[in-house]
């Protein structure tokens, strides 16, 4: 058996990590985002006038909004890989035979798919 095929198991639990890593990176780009608009605003505020404020108030709720939103985004996107892992964990506790069958074919797919390109790499 292909040591190197991956588990569906496995596939979820690295997409719930990608997952979260992209959620994390999102939100540390919309907190420097938040930061620094509300360092421009602090700039603002001091040379400008106060339909400048209002201006820049206007941004800073646009910004959290956005922010608000990516969380809310990022954290139904985790349910639904959370959801999905599960999923896939039960099918594997109620079907190991199939499941091992499923893991096997797609082991022999990816195997047919290197070899495949290795060959057209001889090739040229």
């Amino acid at each position: 058996m292909n040591t190197s095929a991956k588990t569906p198991s496995q596939l979820a639990d690295e997409a719930s990590k990608t997952a979260n890593e992209a959620i994390d990176a999102t939100r540390a780009y919309a907190q420097n985002a938040v930061n620094a608009a509300g360092e421009k605003v602090r700039d603002l505020r001091r040379d400008a006038e106060p339909a400048v404020e209002q201006i820049a108030a206007r941004v800073q709720q646009a910004v959290q909004r956005g922010l608000d939103a990516a969380s809310h985004t990022s954290a139904r996107a985790q349910r639904r890989l959370e959801k999905a892992a599960d999923v896939t964990g039960r099918y594997i506790s109620d079907q190991p035979v199939r499941s091992v069958l499923v893991a096997a074919a797609a082991g022999a797919a990816i195997t047919a798919l290197i070899v495949l390109a290795s060959r057209r790499r001889d090739d040229y």
